[in-house]
C-alpha cells in the first residue's frame, strides 16, 4: 500500500511538472505569434515608406509642372499663351502638362467665333480696335521693387511690391528666382508692364510684368535710366499714343507687340530699333545682355 502511494506521488509529481512545461511551451508560442506580427508590421510600414517616397516624388513633379503652366499662362516668357498680368519666367521653357493643348485649342475656337462677331460690327471712328497694334498701347512705366520674397507656394517665383508711381504699390510675381538672388531683387529699379489683365499665380494676384532681357541661358532685368522715378513713362519717338488702360487677352496685343522688343549690341532696350526711352533722362538697359529678346 506504502508503494502505491509513493508511486501516485511521483505520477501527480510528474503531472504537475507536464503542466509547467505545457504553460511555458503555450508562452513561447504566444512570444512567437507575436514576435511574427511585429516583423510583419515592420516590413509594411518599410513598404509603405518606400511607396510613400515615390508618391513624395511624383506630386513635386507634378508641383513644379503646375507652376511651368501658370507661369505659361501668366504670359510671361512664352508668346502663344493668353495674355495676363503675369510672371517673368526663363525663356526656353520646355516643360508641357497634359491637357493643356485641349484648353489652348478651346480657347482658340472661343476667340474665332468672337472675331467672326466682330469682323460684322465695324470700329468706331477713334476707338482702341482702330489704333495700331504697336509699342504706344503698351503702358510701360519706371518702377521701384521695395521689398521681394520667395513665393510660400512656389520654388521658382519671387512675390514684389512694386512702386509704380500710384498711391499703393502693385503686388508682381516673377519667375526670377533662378537668375537673381533674393538680395539683388530689393530696393530694385526696373521697367514695368502695367496693363496687362491681372492674373492670380498660385494664389498670388500678380498686376505687372518685369521686363526682363532674356535668352535660353540667362534672364537680366531691364533698368531704367540714372535720376529716373517710379511712375516715369516710357516712351517712344515715332510711335504716340497713350497706352490703353487695360489690355485685352483675346486680341492678343501683347503678343503680337513682344516679337519686336530686343536688346541691341549695346545692351539698350527698343522697340523696332527704337530704344526704351524716359524723355530728358535717358534709354533703358540691360546690364550685359546684348541682341536678347525682351519678355
Amino acid at each position: 500500500m506504502a508503494a502505491n502511494n509513493a508511486v501516485l506521488n511521483r505520477l501527480e509529481q510528474k503531472g504537475a511538472e507536464a503542466d509547467q512545461v505545457i504553460e511555458y511551451l503555450k508562452q513561447q508560442v504566444a512570444l512567437l505569434k507575436e514576435k511574427a506580427i511585429l516583423q510583419a508590421s515592420l516590413r509594411e510600414e518599410k513598404k509603405l515608406r518606400v511607396e510613400n517616397a515615390k508618391l513624395k516624388k511624383e506630386i513635386e513633379g507634378l508641383k513644379q509642372e503646375l507652376i511651368q503652366a501658370e507661369i505659361r499662362n501668366g504670359a510671361s516668357f512664352s508668346d502663344d499663351v493668353p495674355q495676363t498680368a503675369a510672371v517673368t519666367s526663363s525663356a526656353g521653357s520646355k516643360d508641357e502638362i497634359k491637357g493643356e493643348d485641349e484648353e489652348v485649342k478651346k480657347k482658340e475656337k472661343v476667340e474665332k467665333k468672337g472675331d467672326k462677331k466682330e469682323k460684322k460690327q465695324q470700329p468706331a471712328a477713334g476707338s482702341s480696335d482702330a489704333k495700331p497694334v504697336d509699342v504706344s498701347r503698351l503702358d510701360l512705366r519706371v518702377g521701384c521693387i521695395i521689398t521681394a520674397k520667395k513665393h510660400p507656394d512656389a520654388d521658382t517665383l519671387y512675390v514684389e511690391e512694386v512702386d509704380v508711381g500710384e498711391a499703393s504699390p502693385r503686388t508682381v510675381v516673377s519667375g526670377l528666382v533662378k537668375h537673381v538672388p533674393l538680395d539683388q531683387m530689393q530696393n530694385r529699379m526696373a521697367i514695368l508692364l502695367c496693363n496687362l489683365k491681372p492674373a492670380k499665380m498660385r494664389g498670388v494676384v500678380s498686376q505687372a510684368m518685369v521686363m526682363c532681357a532674356s535668352s535660353p541661358e540667362k534672364v537680366e532685368i531691364v533698368a531704367p535710366p540714372p535720376g529716373a522715378v517710379p511712375g516715369d513713362r516710357i516712351t517712344f519717338d515715332g510711335f504716340p499714343g497713350d497706352p490703353e488702360k487695360e489690355l485685352n487677352p483675346k486680341k492678343k496685343i501683347w503678343e503680337q507687340i513682344q516679337p519686336d522688343l530686343h536688346t541691341d549690341d549695346q545692351c539698350v532696350a527698343t522697340y523696332r530699333g527704337v530704344p526704351f526711352e524716359v524723355k530728358g533722362k535717358g534709354v533703358c538697359r540691360a546690364e550685359t545682355m546684348a541682341n536678347s529678346g525682351i519678355k
